[in-house]
C-alpha cells in the first residue's frame, strides 16, 4: 500500500511541475509585460533615453500620446495630402488612401511597381513614381484611372518630386539628375545634373531646394533658368526641408540639428540642437510650429516664434519615420512597425511631462 501511495504522489508532483513552464518557455508578450513591472508588481515608469534634450519638462514618453487613428502600411513612404491622405506602400505595390474626415481606409491605387520617392498632387493629377519599372504613373483621382505612364526614370530618394507653376520636377536616376517634366507633353524638357547623393527636392519661396548630404549643402535652383542659383552650407547630413515662418527649415540628421535659413539672404540664421544624431527622420511645418520625427524620437516640436527658437517638446519611444502636417492633423509613420498614425496637434501641445 505504501508503494502505491508513494507512486501516486510522485505522478501528482510531476504533473504540477510540468504544468509550470520554465521562464525561457514563457510567451514573449508575457515576459514583456513582466519587464514593465517592478518587484511589487506595479508598473515601472518608462526609462528616458540618454540622448535628446535634457532640459526639465521637455522629454515626454511617446506612449503618453493618444492617437486619433492608426493605419497599417507595411512599408510606408512619403505622406501626401490630396483629396485623401496618400501613403505609398512599396512592398505591396499600392498607394494607400485614407479619408481625412473619417480616418477610414479607402480603396487603394493598385497595380503599381514598388512606388517610391513620395507622390505629388499637381496639374489635376496624382503623380506616382515606381522604382520597380522606372516609370511615373499619372493618375486621375476622379476616374480612378492611370491617364499616362512616363518612362522618365526614377531615383529611390526620400522626396523625389516637386511642382512649380508650369512643370513637375523629379530626381530621375542614381546620378542625381533633376529632370523638368512638361505636364502638357508628359515629357522631359530639361535636365540639371546635381552632386551625387542629393536626396530630396522641394518647392517653396519661389525656388526649388535640394538637400545634398555628401556636400553638407542645400542647393537653391531657379526654375526659370534651370540652374543652381545658390549653394548654402549647412550642418552634416541635410535630409529634409520644410517652409514656414518666412524661413526654410532643414533637418541635418548626421549632426542631429535643424537649420533655419533666411530665404532673402540665403544664410543660416539659427541652428537648433535636437541632440539626436544619426537618427534619420523628416521635418514639417504646420499649426505654427516646426515638427520633426526621428527614430527613437517620433515627435519633436520646435517653437519658431519664441525669442530663442528652441525645442519645447520631445517625445521619445518606439517609432519615427516620415511626417506631414495638415490643418488639425499630424500624420506620422512608424517605419519599424509598419503603420501611420494621426495625432491631434492640440492634444500634443497639451501633453506635459510628468
Amino acid at each position: 500500500m505504501r508503494v502505491i501511495i508513494a507512486t501516486g504522489l510522485f505522478f501528482i508532483g510531476a504533473s504540477i511541475i510540468a504544468a509550470e513552464p520554465p521562464d525561457e518557455a514563457k510567451k514573449p508578450e508575457a515576459k514583456k509585460a513582466e519587464s514593465k513591472k517592478n518587484e511589487k508588481g506595479t508598473p515601472r515608469p518608462p526609462i528616458a533615453p540618454k540622448e535628446g534634450i535634457k532640459t526639465p519638462g521637455i522629454q515626454i514618453p511617446f506612449e503618453s500620446l493618444k492617437g486619433e487613428s492608426q493605419t497599417t502600411v507595411e512599408t510606408p513612404g512619403w505622406i501626401t495630402i490630396g483629396d485623401a491622405v496618400l501613403i505609398p506602400n512599396k512592398s505591396k505595390g499600392i498607394l494607400v488612401r485614407v479619408d481625412a474626415k473619417s480616418n477610414k481606409t479607402l480603396d487603394p491605387v493598385a497595380d503599381l511597381h514598388e512606388p517610391c520617392s513620395g507622390t505629388l498632387v499637381a496639374f489635376g493629377s496624382l503623380w506616382i513614381p515606381n522604382c520597380g519599372d522606372q516609370t511615373v504613373a499619372r493618375f486621375d483621382t476622379k476616374t480612378n484611372k492611370v491617364t499616362a505612364t512616363l518612362g522618365v526614370g526614377v531615383a529611390d530618394v526620400m522626396t523625389g518630386l516637386a511642382a512649380t507653376a508650369d512643370s513637375v520636377w523629379m530626381i530621375t536616376d542614381s546620378k542625381t539628375t533633376l529632370s523638368r517634366i512638361d505636364p502638357v507633353q508628359n515629357a522631359v524638357v530639361g535636365e540639371l545634373r546635381l552632386p551625387a547623393g542629393c536626396n530630396s527636392v522641394t518647392f517653396g519661396e519661389g525656388s526649388l531646394w535640394v538637400t545634398c548630404p555628401s556636400e553638407s549643402r542645400l542647393l537653391r535652383v531657379d526654375p526659370r533658368t534651370n540652374l543652381v542659383d545658390k549653394r548654402i552650407d549647412v550642418s552634416a547630413g541635410p535630409r529634409s526641408i520644410a517652409f514656414g515662418g518666412n524661413s526654410v527649415w532643414v533637418l541635418c540628421e548626421k549632426d542631429g540639428k535643424v537649420e533655419r535659413i533666411d530665404p532673402k539672404t540665403n544664410k543660416v540664421i539659427k541652428t537648433i540642437e535636437l541632440s539626436v544624431p544619426h537618427a534619420g527622420g523628416n521635418i514639417a511645418f504646420g499649426e505654427g510650429y516646426v515638427w520633426v520625427t526621428q527614430t527613437g524620437f517620433p515627435l519633436t516640436r520646435i517653437d519658431p516664434l519664441s525669442e530663442k527658437e528652441r525645442v519645447v517638446q520631445q517625445f521619445w519611444g518606439d517609432g519615427g519615420g516620415l511626417i506631414t502636417v495638415a490643418p488639425g492633423a499630424i500624420w506620422i509613420s512608424n517605419t519599424a512597425q509598419g503603420s501611420v498614425s494621426r495625432l491631434d496637434p492640440k492634444r500634443v501641445i497639451a501633453t506635459l511631462a510628468e
